[in-house]
């Protein structure tokens, strides 16, 4: 037995539509993620270089104006006389420098960036210089150590070197440019260094409007996925119910709903279904009443006769001669019904070969002659080739047409005349039909119909067991009515 899923559609197509935002808005975070860390990467690295190049060429334009040169490393001593305009000139020099300074700090501001950059400036030997007091324009001592310890760990620096390091839960970046080889007056390396705080809070503000987007993005999606499976699976509710009322053997109610393109052919195939089931539950209960009856007739006779013969009422040879012939009447009664049984049973089996079309009705002729020659009707058979080939079951073909050749005898007034011929559509076509009084219009529709019989009728399931038989070999059969008489007519493929 096969277990079902008690998960419903409409939950489900919810959960795949759920799996599928999550799993975008995880692939749009992840990418997103990368690609703003390689853009503000590349930026920071721009901007540094950007800021380097200014403080480079504030550095080295400016820098022989306010540094002495490096040759006079002891200067002759000053003469008394001329101290007062040292300390003049002294002043002058450390306003220069702070002018120098100040041109340097300037530089680092101009370019526009989100980086709180700053720089340290280092002689050849990789200390830094300061040559003004001023603490306005001094590193910060743990940055500048920082910078330093790491520097030290480089043993080849190039032309430009970059550096990220962590101080006091701060992420930091530097730049280290190389200059001893642009001037003369002792300047080695350009530091240009900044937090990455300002970045780290705009790149926190960008990842929260990111997710306000995708959680709104992920109900604009939800939502109206929830209200269509809704709608999609509200049908199902409807056939649900109606598959419900034909189990309970209500056929006659018909779906009659706006549905979906897809399931309008379901909904058709139910109502064929309902309808076919509809038919065959009366045809069955027509089954079983027809039984019933062509049961209780000869059981009645029977059960009479024998009451006869054991009270003494009737002659013992006639009874017997009735209740053999009842008996021999339910034997065949019973065998066509079983026939026809196992005819529509799947595992029934039908052993297809090629048949010779007229081997197969002179045989059917022969099995007849006699019923015919007893009722004085003439049989006659024309046919417009002996080739004709056919594939299928000769025992039940020979079933099918005998069935069809005996009613015809048994209506006949003196002649039953079989055809056989080639049609358009690669096709044999025979007709056997008789000189009677030809069946009753009322009568036309029903007379493949089992337990469905005559005036002159067995049972009613010979005709019924030869439409089952015809079908099965891919062919049709029906009836209709000449100026002569009643005529049947057989197609069936030919090889």
């Amino acid at each position: 037995m096969i277990k079902m899923s008690k998960i419903s559609i409409k939950k489900s197509i919810f959960l795949y539509n759920l799996i599928i935002v999550i799993t975008l808005i995880t692939l749009v975070a992840v990418i997103f993620n990368i690609a703003i860390n390689i853009y503000f990467k590349n930026d920071i690295i721009q901007q540094l270089n950007k800021i380097a190049n200014r403080t480079e060429e504030t550095a080295l334009k400016k820098g022989p104006d306010f540094f002495p040169p490096k040759e006079i490393k002891n200067p002759p001593p000053i003469p008394p006389e001329i101290s007062n305009n040292i300390k003049i000139e002294s002043n002058k020099t450390n306003d220069e420098i702070f002018r120098f300074y100040l041109m340097l700090d300037r530089s680092l501001r101009e370019p526009l960036s989100v980086l709180n950059a700053n720089y340290i400036l280092l002689d050849l030997e990789k200390k830094i210089i300061t040559p003004t007091q001023d603490e306005y324009f001094k590193p910060s001592k743990e940055v500048s150590n920082k910078i330093l310890q790491e520097l030290s760990k480089v043993k080849n620096i190039k032309k430009v070197e970059y550096l990220n390091f962590n101080l006091s839960g701060t992420n930091y970046i530097a730049l280290i440019k190389q200059v001893s080889q642009k001037n003369t007056f002792g300047l080695g390396y350009i530091v240009i260094y900044s937090s990455l705080k300002k970045i780290n809070q705009l790149q926190i503000g960008i990842y929260i409007i990111l997710f306000i987007i995708l959680i709104f993005s992920a109900l604009i999606i939800i939502i109206p996925s929830s209200l269509s499976a809704r709608k999609i699976t509200k049908p199902f509710a409807t056939l649900n119910q109606h598959i419900e009322d034909i189990a309970e053997r209500n056929f006659g109610k018909k779906i009659e709903m706006p549905v979906y393109k897809e399931l309008q052919e379901f909904v058709n195939s139910i109502n064929i279904m309902s309808e076919k089931l509809e038919i065959y539950d009366k045809a069955q209960k027509t089954f079983l009443q027809n039984a019933s009856h062509e049961f209780r007739t000869p059981l009645m006779s029977i059960q009479s006769y024998a009451e006869g013969i054991k009270y003494n009422v009737v002659e013992t040879n006639s009874a017997v001669e009735v209740i053999l012939s009842e008996t021999k009447r339910m034997t065949q009664l019973v065998e066509d019904l079983l026939y026809l049984s196992r005819l529509e049973a799947i595992e029934e089996n039908y052993h297809f070969q090629y048949i010779n079309l007229d081997d197969l009705i002179n045989n059917c002729i022969n099995h007849l002659s006699g019923i015919a020659l007893n009722n004085n009707i003439t049989i006659n058979y024309t046919t417009s080739s002996n080739n004709f080939l056919i594939r299928g079951d000769e025992e039940k073909l020979l079933r099918a047409f005998s069935n069809v050749l005996s009613n015809c005898i048994r209506y006949a007034e003196s002649n039953v005349t079989i055809e056989s011929k080639l049609t358009l559509n690669e096709k044999v076509k025979v007709t056997i039909s008789d000189d009677g009084p030809g069946i009753n219009e009322k009568d036309l529709p029903f007379i493949f119909e089992r337990f469905y019989k005559g005036k002159k009728g067995n049972f009613g399931l010979g005709l019924a067991i030869s439409k089952n038989i015809i079908e099965k070999h891919k062919g049709t059969i029906y009836a209709n009515n000449s100026n002569k008489g009643a005529v049947f007519t057989i197609e069936l493929p030919i090889k």
